[in-house]
């Protein structure tokens, strides 16, 4: 008996087939031509989907769909998945393949159920395949199976794909859980820093509202700098955590209301590597330190603790440091009445490159132009 083999050819033109098909048969070769099925996926796009349902944390409705039918293909009978709804009390169809009986679609189940019982259906009964072991309240596998011993021997195929469909389920199920736990860590680290500037206010050496003033103003002078995502989320607790540093230093220095002497000001100059010490093995923090330990380095390298030296100085320090003068020159002072903006926006620009990053002070004068509204207090 003569041997045949058979060749698949995908991503070809029909023009490419076509030229194929002559080569072999000029070759010698007996052809025989079969046609793929209208829309039936090739391996690439059978691969993807698969890979999307089974991996993916929340598969379509589209590939779910396509899924089942290339089950219920394999096994040689329509099948459907039956899952908790949003409130989790009851099963109900999620997609089923052609030829599923659609009366059993509309079925409901409680979903702590011990069994499930479908309405009988002319030539065909239900045989059901749980997706996380016995616990039928993670959703069900439903094949419609005619009964014949052939069908029926698709039992093991079924489970499998149910099993797997499970581990997706669950899956998905503790990706949702941890991000709802990241979500409550993240808004307890947010209230914590915002509880710490509170602190610093009722102690009195903070002007009232200056934390809550400058950290928006940072924000929307980061945004404008094309910082995002991680990078903001660490310059609004850095711009909260400025000060926080002073809360170790004697009431008798944060309030004393004249000059401060030279071993005053040193221990002054020390808050912001006590913030720094402070905070450094608290890792969710780590990134928001920048400010608090550098936002009083200055871009020509005279500045503190570290004497750091234009783009040595993290961004977030050199854009808070815009924004801190800049809300400090607009504050009454005891020893000094609040300026005009138009006054502050001069001091800046007459500090760029020296006290500032002028890259970031044009970068704020232009915001406050196309913004006039960030000139009010509080804006």
């Amino acid at each position: 008996m003569a041997q045949k083999f058979c060749i698949t050819v995908h991503a070809a033109s029909p023009e490419q087939r076509e030229e194929l098909l002559r080569a072999l048969k000029g070759a010698g070769f007996e052809i025989e031509v079969a046609t793929s099925r209208e829309n039936e996926p090739g391996p690439a796009t059978l691969a993807a989907m698969m890979a999307r349902v089974l991996l993916e944390t929340d598969p379509t409705g589209v590939d779910l769909s396509a899924f089942l039918e290339f089950s219920a293909e394999l096994a040689g009978c329509p099948v459907a998945l039956f899952s908790p709804g949003n409130g989790r009390t009851e099963l109900t169809c999620k997609a089923a393949s052609r030829a599923f009986p659609e009366a059993w679609t509309l079925a409901r189940f409680p979903a702590d159920t011990s069994g499930i019982a479908f309405e009988p259906f002319p030539g065909t009964s239900p045989l059901s395949f749980a997706l996380d072991g016995n616990d039928l309240a993670a959703g069900i596998l439903v094949a419609s199976i005619p009964g014949d011993p052939v069908t029926k021997g698709a039992a093991p195929l079924l489970e499998t794909l149910a099993r797997a469909l499970g581990e997706s389920a669950a899956r998905g199920a503790r990706f949702r859980t941890l991000d709802r736990s990241l979500c409550l860590l993240e808004s307890s680290i947010d209230a914590m820093v915002e509880s710490c500037v509170r602190l610093l206010e009722l102690r009195g050496n903070e002007t009232e509202g200056h934390g809550s003033r400058v950290t928006k103003l940072a924000v929307r002078l980061g945004e404008r700098m094309g910082l995002a995502g991680r990078d903001l989320v660490d310059l609004r607790r850095g711009a909260l955590l400025h000060d926080i540093g002073k809360l170790t230093l004697p009431d008798s220095l944060l309030q004393k209301a004249g000059n401060l002497t030279e071993d005053e000001w040193k221990t002054m100059r020390s808050h912001t590597v006590r913030a720094h010490d402070a905070l450094r093995e608290v890792r969710a923090l780590q990134g928001a330190l920048d400010i608090p330990l550098c936002h009083h380095e200055r871009y020509d390298g005279s500045g503190y603790p570290g004497g750091l030296r234009g783009n040595a100085i993290p961004i977030a320090a050199r854009i808070f440091a815009v924004v801190d003068v800049w809300d400090s020159l607009l504050s009454d002072r005891s020893y000094r009445r609040s300026w005009t903006p138009g006054k502050a926006l001069e001091h800046l620009d007459r500090g760029a490159g020296i006290q500032f990053d002028p890259d970031v002070v044009s970068a704020f004068a232009s915001l406050m132009q196309e913004e006039p509204s960030l000139f009010a207090r509080p804006f």
